[in-house]
């Protein structure tokens, strides 16, 4: 009986199907059969001609509705394979998604087709969370390590500063606090970044838009960096095309991403003799690129340079310093103004490019 109750269990689909099968075959033989002998009070067939006509209705009645309960049951077989696929991801709280297929039952693969295309998406969601976690990570020990390598000069310094009061002289102390002032801007250079860079990832940022002029903005920031150029020899210029170029935008911000450009070409653009800024128009957007003839950027760097903390090993030197943050918070502010941002370096030039709307929408 246990048996007998379990393949009842697991075969009731096909059972009922057939039950049903058999009567509509039989309901239909047993029509078919009164109809042809009622047919015969109005068409006068032969004997043998009744017979064939009898033999094809049963034939192909019975084979149609075999065919339409196989494919009735194939359906629903599909459909209760989907529930029990269904549930069983949901409680394995998985990701995966169903790889067969409903042949007979568009409805049913209509539905696979959904929740695969739903399963795809919540994995590609959860990857982005656990790629988003592990980044959370990396900035922390990057932000820790960048933090304490200052802090711990700043304490080494005036921790002997304040033990060899008695035994130091004026200049060395002198020396040693004027190193620790100096360790403490860069903490501040670093703090200031960081918190500019949490403005550019914060999903609910708002710009201060307005309507300005690139050529008087290109005007105002190559005029900042006068003097530092000519002390550097580096000759400073700009050009528009046209020349009157009116762009939509956050004056302050796209000034933030122009002055990161230009003190990263200053910086590490090693032998640069010019700095150029330049800005056209194609189709609905303005290109803008901070071009310089410095020391080209590895190949092998380009696709990396825009990730916060990244240095290019060549730049990892007190000299240049940096916080590794200044191109990560240029390519944060552009995709803040639905654009992008992207480098190119050979032997000749290197060329910070920007592709931003005219218009903000």
């Amino acid at each position: 009986m246990k048996s007998l109750a379990l393949f009842l269990k697991h075969n009731r689909t096909k059972i009922y199907y057939a039950v049903v099968t058999i009567l509509l075959l039989l309901f239909f033989s047993w029509s078919v059969v009164s109809g042809i002998g009622s047919l015969r009070e109005y068409w006068h067939f032969s004997a043998l001609t009744n017979q064939w006509l009898l033999l094809l209705l049963l034939i192909s009645g019975n084979i149609l509705i075999m065919i339409w309960q196989y494919v009735k049951w194939r359906q629903s077989e599909s459909l209760l394979s989907l529930i029990r696929d269904m549930n069983r991801i949901a409680q394995e709280n998985s990701d995966s998604t169903i790889d067969w297929h409903a042949i007979y039952a568009p409805k049913t693969q209509a539905l696979i087709d959904v929740y695969n295309q739903i399963a795809k998406n919540t994995r590609k969601i959860r990857e982005e969370e656990r790629e988003s976690e592990q980044s959370k990570d990396e900035m922390i020990t990057n932000i820790s390590h960048d933090l304490r390598t200052p802090l711990t000069a700043i304490i080494g310094y005036l921790g002997l500063v304040e033990m060899n009061a008695d035994t130091l002289n004026a200049e060395e102390k002198a020396k040693y606090v004027h190193t620790a002032y100096n360790k403490s801007n860069q903490m501040k250079v670093l703090v200031e970044d960081l918190f500019e860079y949490s403005k550019t990832q914060a999903h609910d940022a708002v710009l201060n838009l307005t309507t300005l002029s690139l050529s008087d903005l290109f005007a105002q920031l190559l005029a900042s960096y006068e003097i530092e150029a000519q002390e550097k020899q580096i000759e400073l210029t700009q050009i528009t095309n046209p020349e009157l170029i009116m762009l939509e935008a956050d004056s302050d911000k796209l000034a933030r991403v122009l002055m990161n450009l230009i003190t990263n070409a200053m910086k590490y653009g090693e032998g640069a003799t010019f700095i150029k800024l330049t800005a056209q128009i194609r189709e609905s957007n303005v290109e803008i690129r901070v071009v310089n003839d410095g020391i080209r950027i590895p190949s092998d760097a380009i696709k990396d340079i825009f990730d916060r903390f990244y240095r290019v090993e060549s730049s990892r030197n007190s000299k240049t310093g940096g916080t590794g943050l200044g191109l990560a918070i240029v390519k944060g502010i552009i995709e803040q103004h639905h654009g992008s941002v992207s480098a190119t370096s050979d032997d000749d030039l290197t060329s910070f490019i920007i592709t931003v709307p005219l218009k903000q929408n």
